[in-house]
């Protein structure tokens, strides 16, 4: 309770400057709020759908790319590119479609005066007043980075509508956790304020496609190239290996050379028995001719003999030769060996029919019989003639299939590294083909998730305008410079030392405060000044009378620790009230009544060690002793001990210090068993008024005031009517 007091109370102390400070504040606010602008807000929406994006891959929703992706939007909107981007197109626009005498859905006529006054002539040549394209591309054209250049400062320099400081008010924010991007943007003029909003839109969507497009483009194009090369690359490869395949008349190297060594295998062992025909033809020959006499001679010199034996050799020898180069199901199909073994047996039975007219003797010397040794002897010749000639062609089949072999050997080597060399080729080929498949799935992804950047709520043209806001600015600055002096004064409160009123002094002091002198001197309340100060001398009477004991004198202390804290004037007034109500009070003063040096004085233990009363004071209801200020002089601590009860003077106005404590500590522990208390003086009205109530002048509202800061909220008048 005592907390909502000292609220009341300094409320009620500081009204005045609450209620001028305030009022003060708010008319200057009001004043010069009249001259605000107009504003108007224009607001668009976006839809981006990168929540709900289908993706032809089947990739599940990534919500730290989905953020990513917000961000990028909303920095690529904010960009110093897209901005400047903005800018000039509101300024073709504006040069373009602008009219000094009316308003246009692109800009107002002031603005648009303003606009001109400020352009030069060389930009102003620069407009097309019936293409705004043409317009842009000519300033675009004109732009140079150079402060003097009109349209670089315009945009660099803190001007309303084009600048990028007045641009930079755009606000770009997500809706929620939604696909939604709201823009919003406030200025003075709502047709430019809607031209802001649409353009940016516009920008934004440009900017963003053509960022996600490009990296995406660049990636396809680059693989588009590797797959051209790479697919050169390959086809002369393969243009190698089937040109060398050509030169070396290889069409299928591993099968060939399987082939080629299954012959070999097979030649060998047709030669080796061959060979073994042969040497068994020739041993049976040799011993046949020498188990013949002459005429075995005689018939194998026959000329008619060795021709057909010759024809004989000849015809098995080509036989042989065919027999080797064609397969065994062709064999019955050829006419020509067909008729050589025709003429083959034709000629064995020549040989046969010339043996038989040969054969004049029917035994040999050894009674061999001469006819069957000839036919031996014959067939052995012709059995030879095959085998040698079989075994001729078998020898040249096998130096044709070893040149074969050396043919074939480096061959392999070439093929194999020619193969490996397209294999490579055709591995990077599709390596490269594989990349640009990706690169256009992913463009093609792009283009289904871009395509949902789109406009849901177009930037509508403002009717009205935000209304200025200036009622806000009156009432914050009503509310703030209530907080404001509030505030001032509440940290004066805390941080102050000055005394001032009974609580503060009580805090600082650590002594009970018992009374308050007025000390205002203004003059609507100089002439109440002297009823004031015996309200307030009554008050502090009747709070000592409790002290005083009957029959007996009382002895009060006055005491002050500086100079000129009003000691007398206080034992003046209260002189004054206890003589009004028939006491005998006499004041011992110092330096009139009293001496304050001496050893008397300052080891006196007893007021009459120092003091003589005359025969009045020694028949005195009630003595106040004032003694000097305890900074300038000692004082007699142990005599001041006799007194009922010590009160400490102190001036309300004046700081109460560290050294105050310090020399209140002795006299604490001196009158630690005695009343000591501080009397404020030169206090306000209001420190005197929570001792006495209400002081002269009186009035219905100064009351009603009172009541208040008493929080007598439901109070009414104290007088109760007779019944």
């Amino acid at each position: 309770m005592d907390n909502l007091v000292f609220i009341s109370q300094f409320f009620y102390r500081i009204r005045y400057w609450l209620l001028v400070g305030s009022l003060t504040t708010t008319a200057l606010v009001a004043y010069f709020t009249r001259f605000l602008p107009y504003s108007y807000t224009v607001k668009s929406s976006l839809y981006a759908g990168i929540t709900n994006s289908t993706s032809l891959d089947g990739a599940s929703i990534n919500f730290s790319v989905i953020n990513s992706t917000f961000d990028n939007l909303i920095n690529i909107g904010r960009s110093r590119g897209t901005l400047e981007k903005v800018s000039m197109r509101l300024l073709a626009n504006a040069l373009t479609y602008g009219n000094p005498k009316k308003d246009t859905p692109y800009i107002q006529a002031e603005h648009y005066l303003e606009l001109l006054e400020i352009t030069p002539q060389e930009v102003l040549a620069l407009v097309d007043r019936q293409n705004a394209e043409k317009t842009l591309a000519n300033l675009t054209a004109y732009r140079k980075s150079n402060t003097e250049n009109f349209v670089y400062a315009l945009f660099n320099r803190p001007v309303e509508f084009y600048s990028a400081t007045a641009l930079e008010n755009i606000t770009m924010k997500r809706v929620s956790n939604s696909d939604i991007l709201e823009i919003a943007y406030t200025s003075a003029d709502p047709s430019i304020t809607q031209q802001t909003v649409y353009i940016l839109t516009d920008e934004l969507i440009k900017a963003y496609e053509n960022l996600r497009y490009k990296s995406t483009n660049d990636v396809i194009e680059y693989f588009q190239k590797e797959v051209n090369a790479a697919k050169t690359v390959l086809d002369e490869r393969e243009n190698e290996l089937m040109n060398y395949n050509v030169q070396e008349k290889v069409i299928n190297y591993n099968e060939e050379t399987k082939s080629l060594a299954g012959t070999r295998y097979e030649v060998d062992d047709r030669v080796e028995e061959a060979e073994r025909a042969y040497q068994g033809a020739l041993t049976l020959r040799n011993m046949l001719e020498e188990k013949m006499d002459i005429r075995a001679q005689i018939i194998r010199e026959n000329t008619n003999l060795i021709q057909e034996l010759n024809k004989v050799s000849t015809l098995n020898q080509n036989i042989m030769e065919q027999e080797i180069f064609i397969a065994e199901d062709r064999q019955t199909q050829n006419g020509k060996l067909q008729n050589e073994k025709k003429a083959l047996k034709q000629a064995e039975n020549n040989i046969v029919r010339i043996s038989d007219t040969l054969n004049a003797s029917n035994f040999t010397k050894e009674g061999v019989g001469i006819e069957s040794m000839i036919d031996q002897w014959l067939a052995a010749l012709v059995n030879e003639a095959k085998a040698k000639a079989e075994w001729e062609v078998l020898k040249r089949r096998q130096q044709e299939i070893s040149g074969q072999y050396s043919h074939m050997s480096p061959i392999g080597t070439q093929v194999g590294r020619k193969q490996r060399a397209v294999g490579i080729a055709e591995d990077n080929y599709r390596t490269q083909l594989s990349g640009l498949a990706n690169a256009n799935l992913r463009l093609k992804n792009i283009e289904m998730s871009s395509s949902n950047l789109q406009t849901v709520a177009p930037p509508d043209f403002p009717i009205t305008d935000n209304g200025r806001k200036r009622a806000m600015y009156i009432f914050a600055a009503f509310a703030g410079s209530l907080i404001f002096i509030t505030a001032y004064f509440l940290l004066i409160e805390l941080l102050d030392h000055t005394l001032r009123d009974p609580y503060r002094s009580r805090r600082l002091s650590g002594l009970p405060v018992v009374a308050a002198f007025n000390g205002d001197n203004r003059t609507r309340y100089r002439k109440y000044l002297e009823e004031c100060h015996r309200i307030a001398a009554a008050y502090t009477c009747r709070r000592l009378s409790e002290y005083m004991q009957p029959g007996k004198t009382t002895i009060i202390n006055l005491l002050s620790i500086y100079p000129q804290e009003g000691k007398t004037s206080i034992a003046t007034w209260l002189m004054e009230y206890w003589r009004s109500v028939g006491l005998n009070v006499q004041l011992a003063m110092h330096g009139t009544d009293f001496e304050t040096v001496g050893r008397k004085y300052v080891l006196a233990t007893a007021l009459n060690d120092f003091w003589t009363p005359d025969k009045e004071g020694s028949e005195a209801d009630i003595i106040l002793v004032e003694y000097p200020a305890y900074s300038t002089a000692t004082l007699p601590l142990t005599a001041m001990q006799e007194a009922n009860a010590t009160l400490l003077v102190a001036n309300a106005r004046r700081l109460w210090n560290s050294s105050d404590n310090t020399m209140t500590i002795p006299l604490k522990d001196t009158l630690k068993d005695k009343p000591f208390m501080l009397c404020l003086n030169n206090a306000g009205r209001e420190v005197v008024e929570t001792f006495t109530d209400e002081l002269p002048p009186t009035s219905r509202l100064r009351t009603l005031f009172k009541r208040i800061s008493q929080l007598g909220l439901t109070a009414q008048q104290p007088e109760i009517k007779q019944c």
